[in-house]
């Protein structure tokens, strides 16, 4: 137990006891607070975790989430071990009996809202020996670069709030109603937009893109890293400079957390287009809303496969 963390928990936060006038809310990420303020709406007040710049592997533990945790009824997350690395250690120091951590499910209680529960899992790994690179051993996490997925997401979020507030239980389910028709009908006009894309080959920095790929139609066939969390090796640097001239590949994915040193590199060497995307919202300038999160991801894309994206 991180004993600072804790006597700043015990110091400086509320009791859970008394029920404030608006639930208070803990999202972990800013496209999963997105959607919790849009489910919320006027019943909810959603604080968020991590900034969309940052690597959602590497999250760094701040003392000032711990009496935010502490004071909250819910606390709305990635799950499929994502946020392992700061989560349950934030949990554990902020001791509120509704939310505890666990090695797996990340939070384990009545107010621990588990966005990946119903998500198609992609990429579940066989071996997770550590030979392997950093693997997740429940999945690929970054489910939410694939639109379809914020339907889900939205969807767990009003049935934990509703949980939580069944008085306010028809409002959550009518708030989840309204913002899934206004993503299902962009989520129409992206896939005429992508149809183009359809078995086009790229690469990515990161293995996260497994839900874009799925999304999209592009076919990844290899990362920048010699596995997931391993830097390239020199050989696996000249190999995949092979792959891509082998097969053709003149996109690159690189994800906005990461240097893009390496990504200019290679599309030197390749004759390739970068796209840099986020894996998370509020990545850039005027995505803090998940719909424009996704919207950037997909114009990026377009434009570097030389597609006129949406003017």
């Amino acid at each position: 137990m991180n004993k600072p963390l804790l006597a700043l928990a015990l110091a400086a936060s509320l009791p859970c006891g008394a029920r404030a006038a608006k639930l208070r809310v803990v999202a972990t990420f800013p496209d999963l607070a997105d959607i919790a303020r849009d489910v919320g709406a006027t019943h909810v007040r959603v604080v968020g975790i991590a900034r969309g710049t940052e690597d959602p592997h590497q999250v760094v533990m701040k003392p000032s989430f711990v009496p935010k945790l502490h004071a909250a009824d819910a606390v709305v997350f990635n799950g499929l071990t994502l946020e392992h690395s700061f989560l349950p250690g934030l949990l554990e120091a902020a001791a509120n009996p509704n939310m505890r951590p666990d090695t797996f499910r990340t939070c384990l209680g009545q107010g621990c809202i588990d966005c990946s529960k119903g998500v198609p899992i992609r990429q579940k790994p066989a071996d997770i020996a550590r030979s392997q690179g950093e693997l997740h051993p429940m999945g690929n996490p970054h489910y939410d670069v694939d639109p379809e997925n914020g339907l889900v997401v939205a969807k767990n979020i009003a049935e934990g709030l509703s949980a939580i507030d069944p008085a306010h239980a028809a409002d959550y389910e009518r708030n989840e109603k309204a913002f899934a028709a206004r993503l299902r009908a962009k989520i129409a006009q992206w896939k005429k937009e992508l149809a183009p894309l359809k078995g086009v080959k790229a690469v990515s920095f990161h293995e996260d893109v497994a839900y874009l790929g799925h999304f999209t139609g592009l076919d990844f066939i290899d990362t920048v890293e010699f596995k997931p969390g391993v830097p390239a090796t020199p050989a696996h640097w000249v190999k995949l400079i092979e792959e891509m001239k082998a097969q053709n590949v003149k996109l690159i994915v690189h994800e906005q957390q990461y240097s893009s040193d390496q990504a200019r590199a290679l599309a030197r060497q390749t004759g390739a287009r970068i796209a840099t995307i986020g894996v998370m919202g509020d990545a850039f300038p005027g995505t803090a809303h998940y719909i424009d999160f996704v919207q950037h991801n997909i114009d990026a894309i377009l434009a570097a496969a030389g597609m006129s994206p949406r003017s």
